[in-house]
């Protein structure tokens, strides 16, 4: 099984927004272990270990969002140029989500649509890697970097609804609260990053069919390319992470993005000791639970975010998941 890797021009961006903040870069390459050969061509890869040391060096500064603000486009490569020539915010977005594994599978937030008394959303979330999360400033660094991308493709309909930090709030919070200029909540279970969903129906000033055709040809030949170091049942996961908040995932359209037959996927997850409906079963538990942890969603909410038609269906679904009911688990947390 082939290393985990990154797509070099984010190791190669973060850098140089660094070194715009007069950091040392060549000492941080050196102590990373970057080697050159890494990152002489954008659309090369560099071994995962070796980004996220520059991330741990990076985050003795204290500057992560400044780092974030500056990054944005530019560090998301062949797939950031792309997403400035397609025809909507919503529509790149979108393709953003299919090709996302060429920087690294699961960096790019999943998007969900919620709707509440405030509002109608769209809102990125990410789960963060707890040793980030204990580090800070690349949890900052991300936020960051996706509010920067927004303004670049939709300018100023890009305008932050709200943003949750999976960390303690600090004992000065201005400084990212101001960065930010919109409510913030701490101590969230997932990063996340809400904005009006009209948003999505913006049309990108930039839009030409023909440049976008190219350059997502380009990036979706590097996505072919990966090493094959995934299990089939990873790579559906990864599509039904995608596909939880458009509804019921469908073993059709997974097979359509990974290019495979419905017989020929089927055949290859019961070769792996599992099936379809298993694997939907296991991504909407694990989201549950996440969901769930955030007190502002209710639980009828919750079940819309995992595509399920009705609340009661996802009711009867947590019970033989937990053995309890959605409220009742949250009032054993409660008491915990």
């Amino acid at each position: 099984m082939a290393s985990p890797s990154v797509l070099a021009a984010m190791t190669m961006q973060v850098l140089e927004a660094a070194a715009s903040l007069g950091a040392d870069v060549a000492a941080i390459r050196e102590e990373a272990g970057l080697e050159d050969e890494w990152l002489a061509d954008p659309d090369g890869r560099v071994p995962l270990e070796h980004h996220l040391k520059m991330w741990e060096i990076l985050a003795r500064r204290g500057d992560g969002l400044q780092v974030g603000a500056r990054i944005g486009i530019p560090a998301l490569g062949v797939i950031g140029y792309a997403m400035q020539h397609e025809a909507t915010v919503g529509e790149a977005l979108a393709w953003q989500q299919r090709v996302g594994a060429v920087l690294y599978p699961g960096l790019v937030p999943q998007l969900e649509r919620r709707r509440d008394a405030a509002g109608d959303y769209v809102v990125f979330v990410r789960a963060m890697v707890p040793a980030f999360a204990r580090l800070r400033e690349p949890v900052y660094a991300q936020a960051a970097a996706v509010a920067a991308m927004m303004r670049a493709i939709a300018g100023a309909a890009a305008k932050l609804s709200f943003v949750a930090l999976p960390m303690s709030r600090p004992p000065d919070p201005r400084a990212v609260e101001e960065h930010f200029a919109c409510p913030v909540a701490w101590d969230a279970p997932l990063l996340q990053l809400g904005f009006p969903a009209a948003v999505l129906a913006v049309p990108l000033p930039r839009s030409d069919p023909r440049l976008f055709g190219y350059l997502a040809r380009r990036a979706e030949d590097m996505l072919a390319r990966l090493p094959d170091g995934a299990s089939w049942a990873d790579r559906v996961r990864r599509e039904i992470a995608g596909a939880l908040a458009e509804g019921e995932p469908r073993l059709a359209a997974v097979a359509r993005r990974l290019a495979v037959s419905e017989r020929t996927l089927h055949r290859r997850l019961l070769d792996e000791q599992t099936n379809f409906a298993g694997l939907v079963d296991e991504a909407r538990h694990a989201r549950a639970l996440q969901l769930l942890a955030d007190r502002s969603l209710s639980a009828s909410e919750v079940a819309f975010l995992l595509g399920y038609a009705e609340p009661a269906a996802f009711f009867r679904a947590f019970k033989r998941w937990t053995g309890e009911t959605p409220q009742g688990w949250r009032k054993r947390g409660e008491s915990a």
